[in-house]
C-alpha cells in the first residue's frame, strides 16, 4: 500500500516536471520541434549569425537558425520555420544587419503562389547579400579619408597658388613703380620745354610790340572803311546801293521770277504729257505682247484631202481649218467639201383646191436637190486617246467619235443627216499617218492616207479611199492672233 502511494507521487512529479519543461520551452520564443519544420540554406557569408538568430517575414519572426555548419568555403544553415509558413519554389532568403554591434538576421521572401510548395527538408535559395552596417561604416570611413586627402591637396594647391599670385602682384607693382618714375621724368622734361617756349614767346612779343600795335591800327582802319561802305549802301549811294534801293529794278526782278514760275509750270505740264504718252505706249506694247502670246499659244493647221468612191465612181475633195488651243484638250474645225450628188432638202407645199363641196387644203411633200458645196463646223473635246466631237457635218447636225491608240493611227466614226423615215449616214474612217512628224519641215511628213465606208446603214453604201495633207501655216496663225484686235 505504501509502495503504490510513492509510485503515484513520483508519477505526479514527473508529469508536473515534463509539463513545466514543455511550457517553459514553448513560452520561451514560440519555436520548438513540435511547431516547426527544417529547411537548408547555403550562404557565402554568415557573419553576425548564430543559432539564436531569427528569421523575419514582413518584420514578424517566423523561424530561427537551428544549426550552422561549414561546407567548404560556404556556411550551411539549418533553419526552422513555423509550420504555417508556406515556402514556395521561388522563395528567397537574405542576410541583413540588425544593429551596429555586428549582429545579423535572415529576411524571408516566401515566393509567389504560382510555384509549388517546397516540402520540409528542402533548400531555399539565398539572395545576393546586401552590405551590412560594418561594410557601410567602412565605406564611409574610406570616403572620409579620401575627402580629407582631397582637402589637404586643395589646401596645398591654394597656398601654392596664393604664393604665385603674391609674386605676380609684386612684379606688377615693381613694373608700375618703374613706369611711374619714367613718366615723372618725362613730365619734368615737358614742363621744362614749356617754360623755355614761354620765355621765347615773351622775348618775341617784347621785340615785336611796335609791329603788333601797327597791325591793330590797320585793323581799326579797315573796320571804319567797312562801316562807311555799309552806310552808303543803306543810303542808296553808289552802284550797289542804287541796285538795292531802286523799286523799278525790284519790280523787273519780281516779273522775271513770275515768268520763270510760269515757264516751270509749262515744263511740268509737258513732262506730264510725256509721262501719259509713255504709259499709253507701255499699254500698247503690253497689248501687243498679249496678242503675240495668244498667237503663239494657238495651234493652227490647214487640211486638204481627196477621196475616191468605188461604187459611185466619183471623186470628192475638201479643205478645212483647225484651231488647237494651248491646253491641247480640245479643237475647233471649219471646212468645206464638194457634194457631187448635191445637197437635198425636203419641202412641204400647201395646195388649195375648190369643188362644189367646198375648198380643200392639202400638202405636197417634195425633195429638192441643189448642186453646191457642203459645210462642216465642229467642236471637239479630247480625253486621252478618245475624242468626242459634234456640230455640222455636210450641212446637217451630227456627232463623231475618234479613237487614236497610236500617233500614226486613228479610227473615226460619225453619224449625221438625220431624216424622217430614212436611216442616217453612218460613216467609218481609218486614217494612217505613215510619215507623221510635225517637227519636221519636210512636206511628206504631213501626208496621210484614208479608207472607209460611207452610208453603212443604207442600201447605197459605198467604200472609199483617199489621201490628204495637213500642215501648219505660220502666216495664217499670225492673222488669227490679230483677230481680237480687230474685234475690239
Amino acid at each position: 500500500m505504501n509502495g503504490s502511494r510513492y509510485v503515484k507521487i513520483a508519477l505526479f512529479f514527473i508529469i508536473l516536471g515534463a509539463a513545466g519543461t514543455v511550457y517553459i520551452v514553448m513560452s520561451a520564443d514560440g519555436l520548438n520541434s513540435f511547431n516547426t519544420k527544417i529547411y537548408n540554406v547555403t550562404l557565402d557569408d554568415a557573419t553576425g549569425l548564430s543559432t539564436r538568430s531569427q528569421v523575419y517575414l514582413a518584420g514578424v519572426p517566423v523561424g530561427k537558425i537551428h544549426a550552422i555548419d561549414l561546407d567548404g568555403s560556404q556556411a550551411h544553415l539549418k533553419v526552422a520555420f513555423l509550420k504555417n509558413v508556406e515556402i514556395r519554389g521561388d522563395a528567397k532568403i537574405a542576410r541583413k544587419s540588425s544593429s551596429i554591434l555586428g549582429t545579423s538576421i535572415l529576411a524571408l521572401d516566401p515566393g509567389t503562389e504560382h510555384t509549388p510548395i517546397v516540402p520540409a527538408g528542402g533548400r531555399i535559395n539565398a539572395e545576393r547579400e546586401t552590405r551590412d552596417l560594418n561594410a557601410v561604416l567602412g565605406v564611409v570611413q574610406e570616403l572620409g579619408g579620401q575627402i580629407s586627402s582631397i582637402l589637404e591637396e586643395f589646401q596645398t594647391n591654394q597656398m601654392r597658388l596664393l604664393a604665385v599670385s603674391l609674386e605676380t602682384f609684386n612684379a606688377i607693382a615693381a613694373k608700375v613703380n618703374a613706369q611711374s618714375d619714367a613718366e615723372l621724368e618725362r613730365i619734368s622734361r615737358i614742363l621744362e620745354s614749356l617754360a623755355s617756349v614761354t620765355e621765347q614767346v615773351d622775348r618775341l612779343l617784347l621785340s615785336r610790340e611796335a609791329d603788333i600795335g601797327g597791325s591793330v591800327e590797320e585793323i581799326h582802319a579797315a573796320l571804319e572803311n567797312i562801316r562807311a561802305i555799309t552806310g552808303d549802301i543803306r543810303a542808296g549811294r553808289g552802284n550797289l546801293g542804287q541796285v538795292l534801293r531802286d523799286g523799278h529794278l525790284y519790280e523787273e526782278l519780281l516779273s522775271t521770277v513770275e515768268k520763270t514760275g510760269a515757264a516751270a509750270e509749262q515744263l511740268r505740264t509737258a513732262l506730264d504729257s510725256v509721262n501719259t504718252l509713255a504709259v499709253n505706249i507701255n499699254g500698247v506694247v503690253t497689248t501687243a505682247g498679249e496678242i503675240v502670246d495668244r498667237a503663239n499659244g494657238l495651234g493652227i493647221s490647214i487640211d486638204a484631202q481627196g477621196r475616191y468612191e468605188f461604187l459611185n465612181k466619183r471623186m470628192r475633195s475638201g479643205a478645212s481649218l483647225r484651231l488647237d488651243p494651248a491646253s491641247n484638250d480640245r479643237w475647233y474645225r471649219i471646212g468645206v467639201s464638194s457634194a457631187p450628188e448635191g445637197v437635198t432638202t425636203r419641202k412641204l407645199t400647201e395646195v388649195t383646191t375648190g369643188n362644189p363641196a367646198g375648198t380643200v387644203t392639202s400638202y405636197e411633200d417634195s425633195i429638192e436637190t441643189k448642186y453646191t458645196v457642203a459645210i462642216d463646223a465642229e467642236i471637239a473635246r479630247r480625253f486621252g486617246p478618245l475624242t468626242i466631237r459634234g456640230g455640222l457635218l455636210e450641212n446637217t447636225a451630227g456627232v463623231g467619235l475618234d479613237v487614236q491608240p497610236l500617233t500614226w493611227l486613228s479610227l473615226s466614226g460619225e453619224i449625221f443627216r438625220f431624216r424622217t423615215g430614212e436611216a442616217p449616214n453612218l460613216r467609218g474612217t481609218l486614217t494612217v499617218y505613215p510619215f507623221f512628224d510635225p517637227g519636221s519641215n519636210k512636206p511628206w511628213n504631213w501626208l496621210y492616207i484614208q479608207g472607209g465606208i460611207n452610208n453603212s446603214l443604207r442600201d447605197e453604201r459605198d467604200f472609199f479611199i483617199g489621201a490628204g495633207v495637213r500642215f501648219a501655216d505660220r502666216e495664217v496663225k499670225g492673222l488669227v492672233g490679230l483677230a481680237p484686235v480687230f474685234g475690239n
